[in-house]
C-alpha cells in the first residue's frame, strides 16, 4: 500500500520563540520543515541537531533583494503549509519620528509575508493552508510602536484578501493575533499583563503553536480569511472598569 509522503512546512523565523515553538509542534506531528532565520544560527543548529527533520535558510527580511532569493531557492519544493511568522519591533520617538523604522518594518512585517506568498503561490498543493501571525497590537492604538501596531493590522486585513484569492484552489488563509506571550524575553512592563489578563497569566509559545497547527489541519477546513485572538481574555478588558470592581470588593470587605 502507498504511503503518503510527509508533508511539508515552511515556517520563517523559526529559530526562536514562537516560531521554534511552532516548527516543533509541526515536527512532532509529522511535517517536515524549511525554517528561515536571520541572526539566530546557533539556535538553528540547537534545533537540527535535536529534530533532523527540519532545513534552514537564512535571510534577512528588511533586504527584498535577500527574499527573492530565499523565493527563488523554493522553487523546486511542493509546499504544504506556510507559516509566516518572522517579525520585527522598533520603537519610535514620536516627536522625531523615523520614517526608516516604519519602512523596515512594514517589508519584514508585511511585505515579506505577502511577496512570499504571492511568490511561492504555485508551489503550494491544492489543500495547502497559510497562516500569517499578527498581533493583538494591530487592533489597537500604540505609542512608541506604531509601526509595529500599522503593520500587524495590515496583515490581518492582507490575510482576508490571500484567502479570497486563493481560496478558489481550495487554499486556506488565516491569521493569529497573540496578545502577551512569554518567549524568554519577557520585561517588568510585559508582565503587568498578568494583572489584567482573566486568566491571570500570560501565554506560551506552545499555545501559539497548537492554533498553527489546528489552523494547517482538516479539522479546520472552513476556516478562511479569519483572524483568531489568543490573548487569555487581555483584549476585553476595560482597566478603569476593573479598578472599579476592585474597588468596590475591596469597600465591601
Amino acid at each position: 500500500m502507498a504511503v503518503n509522503p510527509p508533508k511539508l512546512a515552511l515556517v520563517t523565523g523559526a529559530s526562536r520563540g514562537i516560531g521554534r515553538a511552532i516548527a516543533v509542534r509541526l515536527l512532532k506531528s509529522g511535517y517536515n520543515v524549511i525554517g528561515t532565520y536571520n541572526t539566530g544560527k546557533k539556535e538553528s543548529k540547537e534545533l537540527s541537531a535535536e529534530y533532523p527533520k527540519i532545513s534552514w535558510l537564512q535571510a534577512d527580511f528588511s533586504d527584498h533583494a535577500q527574499v527573492e532569493r530565499l523565493i527563488t531557492r523554493l522553487k523546486s519544493k511542493s509546499l504544504d503549509a506556510i507559516v509566516n511568522n518572522a517579525g520585527v519591533i522598533e520603537f519610535e520617538d514620536f516627536e522625531k519620528f523615523d520614517w526608516s523604522i516604519w519602512t523596515k518594518t512594514f517589508q519584514v512585517n508585511l511585505y515579506t509575508p505577502l511577496f512570499i506568498v504571492l511568490g511561492l503561490q504555485k508551489q503550494l498543493k491544492p489543500g495547502a493552508a497559510i497562516v500569517n501571525i499578527s498581533s493583538l497590537d494591530g487592533m489597537v492604538g500604540s505609542f512608541a510602536s506604531m509601526s509595529y501596531s500599522a503593520s500587524k493590522a495590515a496583515l490581518i486585513n492582507v490575510t482576508k484578501s490571500l484567502g479570497n484569492n486563493l481560496g478558489r484552489r481550495g487554499i486556506r488563509v488565516n491569521a493569529l493575533a497573540p496578545g502577551w506571550i512569554n518567549t524568554g524575553m519577557s520585561t517588568p512592563e510585559s508582565m503587568e499583563a498578568t494583572k489584567i489578563t482573566p486568566l491571570g497569566r500570560n501565554g506560551r509559545p506552545e499555545e501559539i503553536a497548537d492554533a498553527v497547527a489546528f489552523l494547517l489541519s482538516d479539522r479546520a477546513a472552513f476556516i478562511n480569511g479569519q483572524t483568531i485572538i489568543i490573548d487569555g481574555g487581555f483584549g476585553n478588558v476595560d482597566y478603569i472598569m476593573l479598578q472599579e470592581a476592585l474597588g468596590r470588593e475591596k469597600r465591601s470587605e
